[in-house]
Order: C-alpha cells, then structure tokens, then sequence
C-alpha cells in the first residue's frame, strides 16, 4: 500500500506539467508538422495592400477657394471617380462618410478627398451634401495626382497614410464594414496623424 502511494505522489507532478505543457506541445506540433491547412493563411485586411508604396507628399493642391490640399498630417480617404458623380457616386460618397463618422473619437484623424477623373461635379451639391469633403479634379492638376494612384478603377477608395503614402486600396463595391474594420485597425496600431 505505501508503494501505490508512492507512486501516485510522484505521478501527480507529471499529470500536472502534462495539463500544462500538453496543449502547448500540441500546437508546436500541428503548426510546423500539421500540414497548411493548421497554418494560419492570408491576412486580415480586406483592402489590397500596396507594396513598395508611391507617395503624395509632394502632391499638394491648389483648390478653387484659394486653399491647399495636403495629403498629409492626417489619414486620407480618396475617392475615385468621374466628376458628374450621379446616383451610384453620391451613394458611395455617403458611405464613405458613414465609414468616418463610424471611427468615432479617431474621426478627426481621417480627411476624405473626392478626386474627379474627368469633369467637375455640381459645387453646390458637394458642400451640402458633404461639407467636409475635398474635391479635387484629377485632369486640373495635370494628372499627377491620378498618375500617383497607378492602376485605379472608378469608385476606388485609396488610404493614405499621414507621410502621404498611398498604401492601400478597397475595390469598387467593399462594404462599408470591411472598409471600418481595416480603418479601426489601423488607425489603432498607428500613433500618427
């Protein structure tokens, strides 16, 4: 009897580190000999990243009321799309808004450009319907400012970060969730702008 006692004394240290080190162990295991379906795949983010990213920074813009846009200092949202900006245009506009106002305390952190690629949408009806937004026509500036996007689709939405690097872009069509999720995440991780 003091023997099986014994023996118990000394099996509940191992049963213990097993419960511990067990499901640690496990894991090492299935991620290096697992095969690729225990890998974690792909990222999180739902807007293409752009590598080796070109920059706005020298791309500041003389607007019609005397003012200058700067791509910089704050997070940018710009807008792609052809200046007349009817009913699809104005809709995406809208939830390009709603995606700002939905960051809540990091609102003011995030400007929002419409940048025209051809024409010149209605003045009056941007400053009511969007007081806060900074048209800019693409053709006007000599085409530096589109040039600078490289390969763009109309009702494509570019990040650029507060240095002016254009550094991610969300398709034609990104719901507006996706597009919060990866501007909450980076605007979490950045202590800029």
């Amino acid at each position: 009897m003091p023997e099986i006692r014994s023996r118990s004394k000394r099996l509940i240290p191992v049963l213990l580190a097993l419960l511990f080190v067990g499901p640690f162990a496990t894991a090492m295991y299935l991620y290096y000999y697992g095969g690729d379906s225990w890998r974690p795949q792909g990222s999180v983010a739902h807007g293409i990243l752009i590598g080796n990213p070109p920059s706005l920074a020298d791309h500041a813009v003389s607007l019609p009321d005397g003012a200058t846009a700067a791509f910089t200092g704050k997070w940018s949202l710009l807008y792609v799309s052809n200046g007349s900006c009817a009913g699809e245009c104005q809709q995406a506009l809208y939830q390009l808004r709603q995606v700002r106002q939905a960051l809540g305390r990091d609102m003011s952190r995030v400007q929002r450009y419409f940048i025209t690629t051809g024409g010149a949408p209605d003045a009056e009806l941007m400053h009511s319907a969007h007081p806060d937004l900074i048209v800019i026509d693409g053709a006007a500036t000599g085409g530096t400012v589109l040039a600078a996007l490289g390969s763009y689709g109309e009702a494509d939405v570019f990040v650029v970060d507060p240095l002016g690097n254009i550094m991610m872009r969300f398709p034609a069509g990104t719901s507006m969730k996706d597009m919060h999720k990866d501007l909450s995440l980076l605007l979490k991780a950045s202590t800029i702008g």
